[in-house]
């Protein structure tokens, strides 16, 4: 479940994404947000999106918004479209990008890794994500999916990445960023009440 400041706030970074990325595919979004939160923890400890990632064949996948991207949106239905051609998925903005839910930190650093992603094709970004020694590649290895990824025999599973492996070995980031999830599920219990 997300909060409309979530969804606001991925929603418009899509919005922002698909403004300045031409012809920006399903695959290729998946991956820059993956990106976008994998580079933010390591940097700040602080996740920019905060989505739940899984361990899936073609890379750290959010559920969710892969579903949300894979037929008509519904939880990002009021701010992107999807246009199909030639078996691939294709984002568009149905608003203007809207800075509310950003800090001016936010911004520049998105605009940094769109910068640094915008020309390479998604299998780039993938091969990026699957590198030997990434969190993807480590727990798909830690829960033997490795080979049945490799051979066609899986494409997915239902395990979590853990980001504190990122930061595991800098205690100031590693606190920072457990403090971010205990706080996050507070406000989460608390508004469900």
């Amino acid at each position: 479940m997300y909060l409309k400041e979530d969804i606001d706030k991925l929603a418009n970074t899509i919005i922002f994404l698909a403004e300045r990325i031409e012809d920006l595919s399903k695959t290729k979004l998946l991956k820059i947000l993956y990106i976008l939160d994998e580079f933010s923890i390591t940097e700040t400890g602080i996740p920019f999106l905060n989505l739940k990632y899984e361990v899936w064949q073609y890379g750290p996948v959010a559920q969710d918004i892969f579903i949300d991207l894979s037929d008509e949106p519904a939880i990002l239905k009021d701010y992107i479209s999807l246009e199909r051609h030639e078996n691939k998925t294709y984002v568009k903005a149905k608003k203007d990008f809207c800075d509310d839910e950003f800090s001016s930190k936010e911004i520049t650093f998105l605009e940094k890794i769109t910068e640094a992603v915008k020309k390479h094709p998604a299998y780039v970004l993938v091969d990026f994500t699957h590198k030997k020694d990434s969190l993807w590649y480590n727990a798909a290895l830690k829960n033997n999916l490795l080979d049945g990824f490799n051979s066609g025999f899986t494409n997915s599973s239902n395990i979590q990445l853990d980001f504190t492996e990122l930061i595991k070995e800098d205690p100031i980031k590693l606190s920072k960023y457990l403090h971010h999830l205990n706080l996050e599920s507070s406000l989460k219990q608390f508004k469900n009440q």
